[in-house]
């Protein structure tokens, strides 16, 4: 069985993958999409591929059988340029590190701690006690609001709820609550559950219905000190109109571990975003690394080995996303 490692993404996984492959398995690596030939002729042969993507105008892959995604986006996988007969996979493993991350962010939003730390450090006691300096608010007894119950979703909600927090959700399937969340709405009533949000954490994954589900009527409805937290996908909010709610204080501040725009070859340093919000005061941004731990790259690696090995023996696959 020949496994096909694509794109450079794909080939910086295979030391977490391919030593955990039980199966008798011949793995090759081509790690510049660009070098067509090369990539023709490892699609010729290849019956798994391991790749984040799947663009149009791939060379053939007459044997293809199924596409293992080391990752657990989908948006970046043209499923009509999928030969006939292909089963899409993607793995986890992510969860336990984005929900620490939400929480984290939650934590620095409440306790006001990079003000604090960096005015301290250049040698101002203004927000002590000490000094009479002003309050900074705790987490505990916050409404969390989490859009996307899925599995961080689930996770993020299992540790607010441990912090003290009032936490409810919005989900695309209602079903019983996850432990943790007092109270569903369906994702066509956000409109209700936005109002009641001291903090908003966006975990959907991006679709034709989440693109701009958070827009300029939406964000209007927040608190005017709700803090945004997105660890989905950046279009999930309307970039013009969250960088306008941001820099007119229509919501309190934001921590966004997504980007607008990412890196290329041709430009490796682009800003994240047509607009500056790393200049706004009220925005923590970091570059879509949230999830980027050693424990996520080991869970991660195993659930994608594990998955080859079902598919060589002819067992249940995990984790299907597609079948073409």
């Amino acid at each position: 069985m020949k496994v096909l490692f694509l794109g450079g993404f794909a080939a910086s996984q295979i030391e977490w993958i391919a030593p955990l492959i039980e199966s008798a398995v011949e793995t090759s690596v081509v790690d510049d999409e660009h070098d067509r030939a090369r990539v023709a002729a490892a699609l010729g042969e290849a019956d798994i591929v391991v790749s984040e993507a799947w663009r149009p105008g791939r060379p053939p892959a007459p044997h293809l059988k199924l596409l293992q995604l080391p990752v657990a986006g989908t948006d970046q996988v043209d499923r009509a340029a999928l030969p006939p007969g292909v089963t899409v996979c993607n793995a986890y493993g992510h969860e336990m590190a984005m929900a620490e991350y939400a929480i984290m962010a939650m934590l620095v939003w409440c306790h006001r701690y990079f003000d604090i730390a960096v005015g301290f450090r250049a040698g101002s006691c203004c927000d002590s006690g000490v000094m009479n300096g002003p309050l900074h608010r705790e987490l505990g007894g916050s409404t969390v609001g989490i859009v996307g119950l899925g599995q961080v979703g689930r996770e993020i909600a299992a540790r607010a709820a441990a912090l003290g927090c009032h936490v409810v959700g919005a989900n695309r399937t209602i079903g019983e609550p996850p432990p943790g969340v007092a109270q569903v709405f369906p994702l066509g009533e956000l409109d209700a559950m936005l109002p009641l949000c001291d903090v908003a954490v966006l975990c959907v994954g991006l679709a034709p219905e989440t693109r701009g589900l958070i827009d300029a009527r939406r964000l209007a409805l927040m608190k005017r000190d709700a803090f945004l937290i997105n660890v989905g996908r950046g279009p999930v909010a309307d970039e013009d109109a969250l960088y306008a709610a941001l820099r007119d204080r229509t919501i309190g501040g934001a921590a966004l571990d997504v980007l607008y725009r990412y890196p290329t070859a041709a430009e490796p340093d682009i800003r994240p975003s047509r607009h500056p919000f790393h200049e706004l005061p009220n925005v923590i941004m970091t570059p879509h690394c949230s999830a980027w731990t050693d424990g996520m790259a080991r869970r991660r690696g195993a659930d994608a080995a594990r998955n080859i090995d079902r598919f060589i023996r002819g067992e249940t696959l995990m984790h299907v996303v597609a079948r073409t």
